[in-house]
Protein backbone atom coordinates (compact mmCIF):
# COMPACT_ATOMS: atom_id res chain seq x y z
CA UNK A 1 0.00 0.00 0.00
CA UNK A 2 1.47 3.02 -1.04
CA UNK A 3 0.54 6.73 -2.01
CA UNK A 4 2.63 9.69 -3.19
CA UNK A 5 2.58 12.92 -4.69
CA UNK A 6 3.96 12.21 -7.91
CA UNK A 7 6.53 14.80 -7.53
CA UNK A 8 9.89 13.25 -7.90
CA UNK A 9 12.30 15.55 -5.77
CA UNK A 10 16.36 16.52 -7.08
CA UNK A 11 18.62 13.73 -5.32
CA UNK A 12 20.93 11.49 -5.74
CA UNK A 13 20.73 8.72 -8.01
CA UNK A 14 19.69 6.34 -5.22
CA UNK A 15 16.82 8.89 -3.86
CA UNK A 16 15.70 9.93 -7.42
CA UNK A 17 15.34 5.96 -7.92
CA UNK A 18 13.53 5.35 -4.93
CA UNK A 19 11.15 7.89 -5.45
CA UNK A 20 10.32 7.24 -8.84
CA UNK A 21 9.49 3.24 -7.31
CA UNK A 22 7.47 4.86 -4.42
CA UNK A 23 5.45 6.49 -7.55
CA UNK A 24 5.22 3.51 -9.36
CA UNK A 25 4.34 1.94 -6.41
CA UNK A 26 1.36 4.03 -5.38
CA UNK A 27 0.17 4.12 -8.78
CA UNK A 28 -0.28 -0.14 -9.45
CA UNK A 29 -1.57 -0.09 -6.01
CA UNK A 30 -4.37 2.74 -6.77
CA UNK A 31 -2.97 4.79 -3.92
CA UNK A 32 -4.45 2.14 -1.50
CA UNK A 33 -4.26 3.43 1.95
CA UNK A 34 -6.45 4.13 4.76
CA UNK A 35 -6.47 7.86 4.26
CA UNK A 36 -6.80 9.67 1.56
CA UNK A 37 -3.63 10.58 -0.77
CA UNK A 38 -2.24 14.44 0.54
CA UNK A 39 -2.03 15.18 -3.04
CA UNK A 40 -4.57 14.69 -5.60
CA UNK A 41 -5.36 15.10 -9.15
CA UNK A 42 -8.24 15.14 -11.10
CA UNK A 43 -9.07 11.02 -12.33
CA UNK A 44 -6.94 9.90 -9.09
CA UNK A 45 -7.54 6.34 -8.18
CA UNK A 46 -7.73 5.53 -4.18
CA UNK A 47 -8.54 2.42 -2.77
CA UNK A 48 -9.48 3.22 0.53
CA UNK A 49 -8.80 0.20 3.03
CA UNK A 50 -10.50 2.10 5.74
CA UNK A 51 -13.77 1.30 4.16
CA UNK A 52 -13.07 -1.29 1.55
CA UNK A 53 -14.43 1.03 -1.79
CA UNK A 54 -12.63 2.04 -5.07
CA UNK A 55 -12.82 5.58 -5.34
CA UNK A 56 -12.02 8.32 -8.65
CA UNK A 57 -11.40 12.13 -7.94
CA UNK A 58 -13.65 13.74 -10.03
CA UNK A 59 -12.73 15.80 -13.41
CA UNK A 60 -12.83 19.30 -10.72
CA UNK A 61 -10.28 17.61 -7.92
CA UNK A 62 -12.87 18.31 -5.55
CA UNK A 63 -14.27 15.66 -3.98
CA UNK A 64 -13.79 11.35 -4.53
CA UNK A 65 -16.73 9.45 -6.60
CA UNK A 66 -17.38 5.96 -5.17
CA UNK A 67 -17.03 3.37 -8.14
CA UNK A 68 -17.31 0.29 -6.00
CA UNK A 69 -16.55 -1.92 -3.34
CA UNK A 70 -13.35 -3.53 -4.00
CA UNK A 71 -13.79 -6.96 -1.80
CA UNK A 72 -17.07 -8.13 -3.64
CA UNK A 73 -17.58 -9.32 -6.80
CA UNK A 74 -17.92 -6.86 -9.35
CA UNK A 75 -17.25 -4.57 -7.02
CA UNK A 76 -20.60 -4.69 -5.49
CA UNK A 77 -23.09 -3.96 -8.09
CA UNK A 78 -25.49 -5.53 -10.44
CA UNK A 79 -24.87 -7.86 -13.02
CA UNK A 80 -26.01 -6.69 -16.66
CA UNK A 81 -26.77 -8.24 -19.54
CA UNK A 82 -27.90 -5.33 -21.21
CA UNK A 83 -25.50 -2.71 -20.05
CA UNK A 84 -22.72 -1.67 -22.01
CA UNK A 85 -20.19 -3.37 -18.98
CA UNK A 86 -20.64 -5.98 -17.52
CA UNK A 87 -22.60 -4.13 -14.49
CA UNK A 88 -26.03 -2.24 -14.00
CA UNK A 89 -25.90 1.31 -15.39
CA UNK A 90 -27.09 3.65 -13.44
CA UNK A 91 -29.32 4.74 -16.46
CA UNK A 92 -31.18 1.12 -16.01
CA UNK A 93 -31.03 -2.84 -17.31
CA UNK A 94 -31.44 -5.83 -17.56
CA UNK A 95 -31.02 -7.93 -14.13
CA UNK A 96 -30.07 -11.24 -15.08
CA UNK A 97 -30.74 -13.15 -11.30
CA UNK A 98 -32.72 -12.67 -8.60
CA UNK A 99 -32.55 -9.21 -6.95
CA UNK A 100 -32.93 -9.17 -2.61
CA UNK A 101 -33.87 -5.92 -0.83
CA UNK A 102 -31.51 -6.31 2.31
CA UNK A 103 -33.35 -6.50 6.05
CA UNK A 104 -32.36 -2.42 6.05
CA UNK A 105 -33.17 -1.94 2.49
CA UNK A 106 -36.56 -0.83 0.59
CA UNK A 107 -37.94 0.25 -2.68
CA UNK A 108 -38.28 3.86 -3.02
CA UNK A 109 -39.84 5.54 -6.24
CA UNK A 110 -39.31 9.60 -6.35
CA UNK A 111 -42.03 10.22 -8.79
CA UNK A 112 -42.29 12.80 -11.74
CA UNK A 113 -40.90 15.53 -9.09
CA UNK A 114 -37.79 15.65 -6.97
CA UNK A 115 -38.83 16.89 -4.23
CA UNK A 116 -39.06 15.53 -0.68
CA UNK A 117 -42.03 12.97 -1.34
CA UNK A 118 -41.38 9.67 -2.37
CA UNK A 119 -43.60 6.70 -2.42
CA UNK A 120 -41.49 3.31 -0.30
CA UNK A 121 -42.44 -0.48 -1.25
CA UNK A 122 -42.00 -2.12 2.38
CA UNK A 123 -43.59 -5.47 3.31
CA UNK A 124 -43.84 -7.07 6.59
CA UNK A 125 -41.66 -9.19 7.71
CA UNK A 126 -42.15 -12.60 6.26
CA UNK A 127 -42.32 -15.97 8.68
CA UNK A 128 -41.90 -18.06 5.30
CA UNK A 129 -41.36 -17.86 1.17
CA UNK A 130 -43.83 -15.97 -0.18
CA UNK A 131 -45.06 -14.97 -3.64
CA UNK A 132 -47.10 -12.09 -5.05
CA UNK A 133 -48.21 -12.46 -8.54
CA UNK A 134 -48.69 -9.43 -11.21
CA UNK A 135 -51.47 -9.64 -13.13
CA UNK A 136 -50.99 -10.01 -17.15
CA UNK A 137 -52.81 -6.61 -17.62
CA UNK A 138 -52.70 -3.12 -17.40
CA UNK A 139 -54.47 -1.26 -14.44
CA UNK A 140 -54.17 0.77 -10.83
CA UNK A 141 -53.00 -1.72 -7.57
CA UNK A 142 -56.12 -1.19 -5.40
CA UNK A 143 -55.40 0.14 -1.63
CA UNK A 144 -57.23 -1.27 1.44
CA UNK A 145 -57.59 2.32 2.54
CA UNK A 146 -58.69 4.30 0.23
CA UNK A 147 -62.47 4.13 -1.94
CA UNK A 148 -62.72 2.43 -4.98
CA UNK A 149 -64.41 2.60 -8.33
CA UNK A 150 -63.71 -0.92 -10.17
CA UNK A 151 -64.13 -0.98 -13.73
CA UNK A 152 -64.51 -4.69 -13.68
CA UNK A 153 -66.56 -7.28 -11.87
CA UNK A 154 -65.10 -8.51 -8.56
CA UNK A 155 -66.30 -12.49 -7.47
CA UNK A 156 -65.63 -14.28 -4.49
CA UNK A 157 -65.10 -17.97 -4.64
CA UNK A 158 -67.77 -20.49 -3.28
CA UNK A 159 -66.20 -23.12 -0.96
CA UNK A 160 -67.62 -26.25 -1.01
CA UNK A 161 -68.17 -27.69 2.57
CA UNK A 162 -70.21 -31.16 2.90
CA UNK A 163 -71.70 -32.69 6.01
CA UNK A 164 -70.02 -36.28 5.86
CA UNK A 165 -71.16 -39.10 7.58
CA UNK A 166 -71.44 -38.75 11.48
CA UNK A 167 -70.81 -35.06 11.26
CA UNK A 168 -73.06 -33.61 14.01
CA UNK A 169 -71.29 -30.11 13.59
CA UNK A 170 -69.68 -27.83 10.47
CA UNK A 171 -67.92 -25.15 11.54
CA UNK A 172 -67.03 -22.47 8.61
CA UNK A 173 -63.80 -20.71 8.23
CA UNK A 174 -64.68 -17.04 7.71
CA UNK A 175 -61.08 -16.75 6.95
CA UNK A 176 -61.13 -18.83 3.62
CA UNK A 177 -64.09 -17.10 1.92
CA UNK A 178 -66.96 -15.11 1.81
CA UNK A 179 -69.77 -17.56 0.00
CA UNK A 180 -70.08 -21.07 1.06
CA UNK A 181 -71.63 -24.20 -0.13
CA UNK A 182 -73.01 -26.60 2.65
CA UNK A 183 -74.17 -29.49 1.34
CA UNK A 184 -76.67 -31.55 3.64
CA UNK A 185 -75.83 -35.45 3.75
CA UNK A 186 -75.58 -38.69 4.84
CA UNK A 187 -76.92 -37.30 8.84
CA UNK A 188 -80.14 -36.26 9.67
CA UNK A 189 -79.39 -33.38 11.63
CA UNK A 190 -76.23 -31.04 11.72
CA UNK A 191 -75.38 -27.87 13.71
CA UNK A 192 -74.52 -24.64 11.72
CA UNK A 193 -71.84 -23.83 14.59
CA UNK A 194 -70.53 -20.49 15.30
CA UNK A 195 -67.89 -19.91 12.40
CA UNK A 196 -63.70 -19.08 13.08
CA UNK A 197 -62.04 -15.89 12.20
CA UNK A 198 -65.11 -13.72 12.61
CA UNK A 199 -64.20 -10.06 11.23
CA UNK A 200 -66.60 -7.59 11.91
CA UNK A 201 -67.91 -6.15 8.18
CA UNK A 202 -67.77 -9.49 6.32
CA UNK A 203 -70.51 -10.06 4.22
CA UNK A 204 -71.42 -13.54 1.99
CA UNK A 205 -74.12 -15.78 1.35
CA UNK A 206 -74.46 -19.61 2.42
CA UNK A 207 -76.08 -21.89 0.22
CA UNK A 208 -77.59 -24.70 1.44
CA UNK A 209 -78.49 -27.93 -0.32
CA UNK A 210 -80.28 -31.22 0.27
CA UNK A 211 -78.63 -34.04 -0.83
CA UNK A 212 -80.63 -36.39 -3.05
CA UNK A 213 -82.18 -37.79 -0.29
CA UNK A 214 -83.62 -35.04 1.41
CA UNK A 215 -85.07 -34.50 4.74
CA UNK A 216 -81.94 -33.14 6.42
CA UNK A 217 -81.73 -30.21 9.40
CA UNK A 218 -79.63 -27.70 10.37
CA UNK A 219 -79.44 -25.93 13.68
CA UNK A 220 -77.57 -23.00 14.56
CA UNK A 221 -74.83 -21.26 16.94
CA UNK A 222 -75.82 -18.64 19.30
CA UNK A 223 -73.76 -15.85 16.97
CA UNK A 224 -76.10 -16.50 14.34
CA UNK A 225 -78.91 -14.06 14.62
CA UNK A 226 -81.81 -14.14 11.69
CA UNK A 227 -84.34 -11.67 11.08
CA UNK A 228 -87.34 -11.83 13.35
CA UNK A 229 -85.62 -13.48 15.95
CA UNK A 230 -86.75 -17.11 15.07
CA UNK A 231 -84.31 -19.54 13.01
CA UNK A 232 -85.40 -20.13 9.88
CA UNK A 233 -86.58 -23.45 8.60
CA UNK A 234 -85.26 -25.66 5.56
CA UNK A 235 -86.63 -26.91 2.95
CA UNK A 236 -85.98 -30.55 2.99
CA UNK A 237 -87.10 -31.93 -0.43
CA UNK A 238 -84.45 -33.69 -2.16
CA UNK A 239 -81.86 -31.57 -3.45
CA UNK A 240 -83.32 -28.34 -2.72
CA UNK A 241 -81.59 -25.38 -2.18
CA UNK A 242 -82.11 -22.48 0.06
CA UNK A 243 -79.83 -19.04 1.24
CA UNK A 244 -78.58 -17.62 3.98
CA UNK A 245 -77.03 -13.75 3.07
CA UNK A 246 -75.16 -12.67 6.43
CA UNK A 247 -73.27 -10.14 7.22
CA UNK A 248 -71.03 -10.08 10.52
CA UNK A 249 -71.55 -7.10 12.77
CA UNK A 250 -69.42 -7.88 15.76
CA UNK A 251 -67.61 -10.54 16.63
CA UNK A 252 -69.67 -12.38 18.60
CA UNK A 253 -72.98 -11.52 16.14
CA UNK A 254 -73.99 -12.57 13.07
CA UNK A 255 -77.21 -11.22 11.51
CA UNK A 256 -78.37 -13.37 8.88
CA UNK A 257 -81.29 -13.79 6.42
CA UNK A 258 -82.88 -16.78 5.30
CA UNK A 259 -84.53 -17.07 1.78
CA UNK A 260 -86.18 -21.07 1.51
CA UNK A 261 -86.93 -23.10 -1.93
CA UNK A 262 -85.05 -21.88 -4.63
CA UNK A 263 -85.69 -23.77 -7.99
Amino acid sequence: MATHDYNIANGTGAAVRSDLNNALAAIVSNNSSSTEPATTFAFQWWADTNTTTLKLRNAANSAWVTVGDYSAANLGLLSSSTANSTYLALAGGTVTGALEIGTAGSLVFEGATADDFETTLAVVDPTADRTITLPNATGTVSLLGLAQTFTAAQRGSISAISVASGDTSKTLDFATANNFALTLANTASCTLANPSNLTAGQSGSIFVVQDATGGRLLTYGSQWDFAGGSAPTLSTAASAVDRIDYVVRTTSSIHAVFTANYS
